[in-house]
């Protein structure tokens, strides 16, 4: 069976402590190469950087015969500023690296060898990561698997750095910050904090080294020590894109709205390469304020931004942008003529794209075209049988299966059984075991962000479970307050009838006091405090489940920032009036705690770490979602195996830095089908 699923995009966490998300990287270059890794989770990834320029400008001194000359033309050709703020081909970075290397042959001085050995470095850095990331998409419209570079990978960089630290002249400063950037991005941030310490050293007028710090302090939570470094960089140099940028998402992500709203807007005015990535965080913020037609127009201008990479990157970028644009014409502004002309713009940037044709899809659904959306819907899943387990497959199959199976009365928040929604189980249990499933999905949050994704993935993991056996499948979506501090007593008593119990549960999540709770979709900004009474304990839904006759998962994709934070700031700052003077918090709380281990026989399982978030793209492109798919198109496993798995293939996908975190064990419990009992 095929396991490609969906497409995903690089995730540079590791290269600087945070995705691009929360504080973009110090070189421009990187930080354009990361923008396109957050926004473009399903934009081609045939990311080969080309940027338009003149190699007869940059060899024209070529034609000066004197060994002299000749070595000033190479170092001119090697030391191409250029590169550090424009997407340059990476034929050129080649040529470069070879010019400089000539340089390096020659009997130049040491303020000359330096520059060739730090822009040689640097060629074959961005050589590597420009040919890691020339992934074309599969025939089928799926993404090959990316990979970042390994420390073998970027030896031959490393070495000409530390060339260029060695020896005397101006450049030590910023090889010293090109060394910072290379170690972040491969995933060894030892030694770091001494490179840029000896940075700030060697010019103290640069902000750089700043903004490194900053993303090291707060890749390891401090965030006000982050603020604090920002505040710097940005006293050294009021323009520096990438101190205003990460200072913006971090005043974001603490509640700090209008402030970082400053701090995009005199980013926007910096033009490319900064301008697209100001504009699509500006467009967020305006949407959780509800400045919905400021925040498409936003996005649509990032979507038709030229200037700041090649035309071939530009038409990929800009068609994934285009579609988020149609998505929020769609659902927010609930224009759908508006959304299809976005997406029919897209199509023509990026014909073999799956996640246009959704678009279409449903925007013929919200226009009332029933029989074009069907239409639409079938042609996506004709188009990709090969690869059963892609999201953007499955999510055709959500749509279709709504437009087209009967539909009893829905009831908002409890639970229905999953045939409502066109989930029948068709392959009963071979080994003659019971086995029931809760899934659980809640968006649609009146104060906290909404979380578009959730229920989605909620049926998607309910049509699985039912393709591999399971006998009932029942499902709730945006459970209210009333509903959630039922769900134990219900699960439970359903659960006794049953050898196997699974639960999986995709919504916010929140720490409080030691205790995880899940929150109901209408909690209130302020019963933060309350949430004893209000939300429901984890482990009260874990004891539930494990009534089961043989053993239960629970498996929770809860683990985000606390979004009680923002949706306060949100409500303090609707039109942006008040500047928020509450101070920047130490830390951010994070996620989900550990959860207290079950009984035997089940097992609860965290989408990531205690006290770390999981990544939750705006596209098909949750890991934790993709790995567990993959997971459950495999017969016969046990729980324990799919815990195994899943939290493999979660690793993988995120180069580590996302863990799946498991509680309990069961390992003689064979949760799916396929074999004789253990």
């Amino acid at each position: 069976m095929a396991q490609e699923i969906g497409r995903r995009a690089p995730d540079y966490r590791s290269g600087c402590g945070c995705k691009i998300k929360t504080a973009p990287d110090p070189f421009p270059i990187r930080r354009q190469h990361r923008a396109s890794a957050h926004f473009s989770s399903a934009w081609g990834w045939s990311m080969r950087l080309k940027r338009a320029c003149s190699a007869a400008l940059l060899y024209a001194i070529y034609a000066v015969s004197s060994a002299r000359a000749d070595t000033a033309a190479d170092l001119a050709a090697c030391a191409d500023e250029r590169v550090k703020t424009a997407m340059l081909p990476i034929e050129q970075l080649a040529d470069a690296e070879i010019s400089c290397t000539r340089v390096l042959e020659d009997t130049a001085s040491d303020p000359d060898r330096q520059k060739a050995a730090f822009f040689r470095g640097l060629m074959r850095f961005l050589q590597v990561m420009q040919a890691d990331m020339a992934l074309d998409a599969n025939a089928d419209g799926s993404m090959q698997e990316y990979k970042l570079p390994t420390q073998k990978d970027v030896a031959a960089a490393l070495t000409d750095v530390q060339t260029a630290i060695d020896l005397e002249g101006p450049l030590k400063g910023e090889a010293l910050a090109l060394r910072v950037t290379i170690n972040q991005t491969i995933g060894q941030p030892d030694g770091v904090v001494g490179d840029i310490e000896a940075a700030m050293l060697a010019v103290p007028a640069d902000a750089t080294p700043f903004v490194q710090r900053a993303l090291e302090a707060e890749r390891r939570g401090n965030l006000a020590a982050a603020l604090s470094d920002l505040d710097q960089a940005i006293e050294k140099d009021a323009r520096s894109g990438p101190a205003l940028i990460a200072r913006g998402l971090l005043l974001r992500r603490v509640g700090h709205l209008a402030k970082a709203l400053e701090d995009l807007k005199t980013a926007i005015t910096l033009g490319p390469p900064y301008r697209r990535l100001a504009l699509i965080q500006k467009s967020e913020i305006e949407s959780r304020t509800g400045d919905l037609r400021a925040s498409f127009d936003d996005m649509l201008s990032a979507a038709r931004e030229t200037g700041d990479m090649s035309a071939e990157d530009a038409h990929a970028m800009n068609m994934d942008l285009m579609i988020r644009a149609g998505d929020l014409a769609l659902d927010s502004l609930k224009d759908p003529a508006a959304a299809e002309g976005l997406y029919n713009e897209a199509a023509k940037l990026s014909p073999g794209d799956w996640r246009w044709q959704l678009g279409l899809g449903r925007a013929a659904e919200a226009r009332g075209q029933k029989e074009k959306a069907i239409e639409i819907y079938n042609r996506i899943l004709d188009g990709t049988h090969s690869v059963p387990n892609l999201l953007e497959r499955n999510d055709a199959a959500w749509h279709l299966t709504r437009l087209t199976q009967p539909v009893l009365q829905r009831r908002a928040g409890e639970f229905t059984p999953g045939f409502e929604f066109g989930i029948v189980p068709e392959n009963p249990s071979p080994d003659g075991l019971k086995r029931l499933a809760f899934t659980i999905g809640s968006g649609n949050y009146t104060e906290l962000s909404s979380l578009p994704n959730a229920r989605r993935d909620a049926a998607i993991i309910a049509n699985r479970l039912a393709d591999m056996g399971f006998d009932a499948i029942e499902i709730a979506e945006d459970i209210d307050s009333k509903n959630l501090i039922n769900l134990p007593a219900y699960i439970g008593e359903r659960a006794r009838d049953a050898d196997i119990v699974v639960v999986f549960y995709a919504g916010h999540g929140v720490e409080t006091g030691g205790v995880n709770y899940l929150v109901p979709v209408d909690a209130a900004i302020g019963n933060e405090t309350d949430l004893k009474t209000t939300a429901l304990a984890l482990q009260d839904l874990t004891a539930a489940a494990s009534k089961a006759r043989r053993g239960a998962l629970v498996i929770i994709d809860a683990c985000r920032d606390n979004p009680f934070i923002e949706a306060k700031a949100v409500a303090s700052s609707r039109g942006l009036a008040r500047v928020s003077a509450d101070p920047v918090p130490e830390r951010m709380p994070m996620g989900l705690t550990v959860s207290p281990t079950p009984a035997a026989n089940n097992v609860v399982l965290h989408s990531t770490q205690p006290g770390k978030t999981a990544a939750d793209g705006s596209g098909l492109d949750s890991p934790f979602v993709i790995a567990l798919l993959q997971t459950l198109s495999t017969p016969g496993l046990t729980m324990d195996e799919v815990v195994r798995e899943t939290t493999a293939r979660v690793s993988d996908l995120t180069d580590g830095r996302q863990i799946p975190t498991a509680y309990g064990d069961a390992s003689a419990i064979r949760i799916l089908p396929g074999g004789a009992q253990q």
